[in-house]
């Protein structure tokens, strides 16, 4: 059976300069019960001409077992989720619907947001959820990451610096073309100022895909949530996806924590909307129209700092 699902939860890194807005994944998971790995082998054998009336009865055998609780809803679930969409674990439902525990704007915000749920009525996921760029867990999960084994790790300096990078935001950024104030070029750097350049200056944004993998009907406990994917993203188009899009590949496979180690399957897909042509040329045109004011700009700035005869 360990052919069925991969372990191979490695990085993959895309550039795209389509807008943000039109990425969109598909997340499925499915909790592995005796009787779906048994399923899954009847299936394989029920496609062979030496087909069997023993392998019809244990594939009814199999279904009947489901039906009769080995197999639930709730062990199965699949989202499409876009670029920094906000869906509320289970946990943060039952934290932020009181008022007294927001202490941020985003807190109170997400107090509202869950308050109309609950009015509507209507929630497109259980399981799966997600944390935004915005929110205190991408910021602790940053920090908390550790490289050893060993308990007694302390982060290094690079480190330290490297995860405050991607708290800058865009608008931080200079503005190209414009006229640095500073010298390009130091040519007796000290020891602080190499120390503290050493560092890549590329702000990122990130977002944690979640699952809540906690037994059933008990739904809520931090100690049942997984990291399914996470992507990150820069000022360059750049995206760091992990683990890879699923594809035509066999699912990833988790195996969580405790007495009752559960077995989980789960595929992450890209469903992207393709942009239409009309706003594919409207981008192009406003791109060409920010490099043409960018180089006007440029000249009109050396002729200003360009000595007189």
């Amino acid at each position: 059976m360990a052919a069925n699902w991969s372990t191979d939860t490695g990085p993959a890194v895309y550039r795209s300069r389509d807008p943000l807005k039109h990425l969109k994944i598909r997340v499925w998971i499915q909790r592995i019960t005796p009787s779906t790995v048994f399923s899954h082998k009847v299936e394989r054998t029920a496609t062979q001409p030496e087909q069997s009336s023993t392998e019809m009865a244990t594939f009814k055998s199999a279904s009947e077992f489901e039906a009769s609780g080995g197999f639930r809803p709730d062990d199965q679930e699949e989202v499409v989720v876009g670029w920094q969409e906000k869906l509320f674990s289970q946990f943060e439902i039952d934290l932020f619907r009181s008022q007294a525990a927001c202490q941020s704007p985003l807190d109170l915000q997400y107090h509202n947001e869950i308050l109309g749920l609950e009015s509507t009525g209507y929630r497109k996921n259980q399981r799966i959820f997600t944390y935004t760029d915005f929110d205190r867990y991408t910021n602790t999960e940053e920090h908390s990451q550790s490289v050893t084994t060993s308990s007694r790790e302390e982060p290094l300096y690079l480190v330290e610096r490297m995860a405050q990078v991607r708290r800058r935001r865009h608008d931080r950024r200079t503005t190209e073309g414009s006229i640095p104030k500073s010298r390009i070029i130091t040519w007796e750097p000290s020891k602080d100022f190499m120390r503290n350049s050493h560092v890549l200056n590329t702000p990122m944004q990130t977002m944690y895909i979640m699952g809540d993998l906690g037994p059933y009907g008990k739904l809520g406990h931090r100690e049942h949530e997984y990291v399914l994917c996470t992507i990150k993203v820069d000022n360059n188009g750049v995206i760091i996806v992990k683990p890879d899009f699923s594809g035509s590949k066999v699912p990833y496979s988790l195996e969580t924590e405790g007495e009752k180690r559960d077995l989980w399957l789960y595929t992450i897909n890209d469903v992207s909307v393709t942009a239409a042509r009309e706003e594919q040329e409207k981008e192009q045109n406003l791109y060409k129209d920010v490099r043409s004011n960018t180089a006007i700009f440029c000249v009109f700035a050396s002729s200003l700092f360009s000595p007189t005869a």
